[in-house]
């Protein structure tokens, strides 16, 4: 589905080329077509956005991009998508344009926390703990006494109990899901502080990456970002905050280099039925 006022043709012709290459026999999903349509099988990130609100589908097709619908499912598959169409909500569009601005500042940052900050954690406490005032190093330093083993372990052991209880939350019944991970992560901390195996500090920074991890609208790029976390943590083990620092330029390069039907994966691509009208008359007079 697309409308023909704003679709851009190239993208269109593209899309149509990427449909005729498809050879399989079944396809009962949106994300089985998202994974046809791709080009990178190894991509971590989607570029293609999944969605069951009808609102976004209609918001979408009235900014030049093409819907998917299939028969059997309520999810939709929307084409081109960049980076910024899995950072924005819906409910942002609702509201006024500082509230809208604040919301989605507020989860960059929660994306710089959910990425950074155990990796940032290791790098001050093993590596560089001079960044750090004097009173906050000595708590530090004070909390992580008992711990047995380097920081870095102390951080991969919190972050895979971590992940283990969101899936435990997904997978449990609703009526004792929420209850059970919330009772779990809760004697799992207490037990592993008092048992000297972590350290308190830690307790508060997984709960911030845990938070953070929720803070993006779209599940795709979300657990997308979860797996860039420990690449982080790996090269920042090894290598200090400069480690941290050069696996965030390799991400940024990275996602620069996606592009999602010939469109740039940076790109801001919510453009205004207004200002895409004029270029479409642009175009036309030029021509």
């Amino acid at each position: 589905v697309f409308d023909e006022a704003y679709v851009d043709p190239d993208v269109l012709q593209k899309v149509r080329d990427a449909l005729a290459r498809i050879d399989t026999d079944v396809i009962q999903a949106a994300g089985q077509l998202h994974t046809q349509l791709t080009k990178r099988k190894w991509s971590l990130f989607p570029t293609m956005l999944t969605t069951e609100r009808p609102d976004r589908v209609a918001f979408n097709l009235s900014h030049g991009k093409i819907a998917f619908i299939l028969q059997g499912t309520p999810f939709v598959l929307i084409v081109p998508s960049v980076f910024y169409d899995f950072i924005s909500a819906m409910d942002d569009f609702y509201q006024s344009f500082w509230v809208n601005r604040a919301m989605v500042l507020i989860r960059y940052m929660g994306l710089l926390v959910s990425l950074t900050l155990a990796s940032f954690y290791v790098a001050v406490t093993s590596y560089n703990p001079e960044l750090l005032r004097v009173q906050l190093a000595l708590s530090i330093a004070g909390s992580r006494a008992p711990v047995p083993y380097p920081s870095y372990i102390e951080v991969l052991f919190m972050l895979v109990m971590m992940e283990m209880l969101t899936e435990a939350s997904v997978r449990l019944p609703k009526s004792i899901g929420s209850t059970a991970t919330t009772v779990g992560g809760l004697i799992l901390g207490q037990a592993a502080t008092q048992a000297g195996l972590i350290s308190n500090i830690m307790i508060i920074i997984v709960a911030a990456v845990a938070i953070s991890n929720f803070v993006i609208p779209i599940a795709a790029m979300s657990y997308g970002m979860r797996m860039v976390k420990y690449l982080l943590l790996f090269v920042t083990t090894l290598f200090g905050l400069m480690g941290l620092m050069a696996g965030l330029i390799a991400l940024v390069s990275y996602l620069a280099s996606l592009e999602s039907f010939g469109q740039p994966y940076l790109k801001v691509f919510m453009e205004s039925r207004k200002s895409a009208s004029a270029a479409s008359k642009g175009e036309g007079e030029a021509a």
